[in-house]
């Protein structure tokens, strides 16, 4: 592809990337031409929908393992990034399910880990680990304004952390 036909790839996968029922008009034909351009795209496109509707939607543990082998069902045996999907689910299983029972997930202690991982990458060569401790301090209270924890409370879930994380690592 030339320098512009990547150009105008690249910008059609914010459609790719939006969930169709949001899609204006124009983008859900710029979608269209994007399947037209790479067929296998499509399928790819609204399996992808397809699950993320039964984590939205499945109102318990069955209905979400149902609806989810009627998924597999439908991969080829080509499919192999998507059976990768499976074999993860299938480790997981219980895990997993277990969301349906309570809507609950662990996207902030996810959130957690990911900005360490980006403040120990930004701090590199920092060799004292008071220093990229109290630098993850400060940018977690940020958080305060999303969760609505006090700093004082931000501040003994990092004691608590910094605790377990001493203890684990000293």
């Amino acid at each position: 592809m030339t320098r512009s036909e990547r150009k105008a790839f690249r910008s059609q996968m914010w459609a790719f990337r939006t969930r169709p029922e949001n899609l204006p008009d124009e983008q859900r034909r710029s979608l269209e031409t994007l399947f037209a351009q790479v067929p296998g795209l499509e399928f790819v496109y609204w399996f992808r929908w397809g699950v993320t509707e039964v984590f939205d939607q499945a109102s318990n543990e069955h209905d979400a393992a149902e609806q989810l082998a009627d998924y597999r069902s439908l991969l080829e045996e080509e499919d192999q990034e998507l059976h990768t999907f499976f074999a993860t689910f299938d480790a997981h299983r219980d895990g997993i399910l277990a969301y349906f029972r309570e809507r609950k997930n662990s996207g902030v202690v996810e959130g957690l880990n990911n900005k360490a991982r980006v403040i120990t990458k930004r701090c590199y060569g920092i060799k004292d680990t008071q220093t990229l401790w109290n630098r993850l301090c400060l940018d977690v209270n940020w958080a305060s304004k999303v969760i609505g924890w006090t700093v004082r409370q931000m501040h003994e879930l990092a004691s608590r952390i910094r605790a377990t994380f001493l203890a684990i690592y000293t």
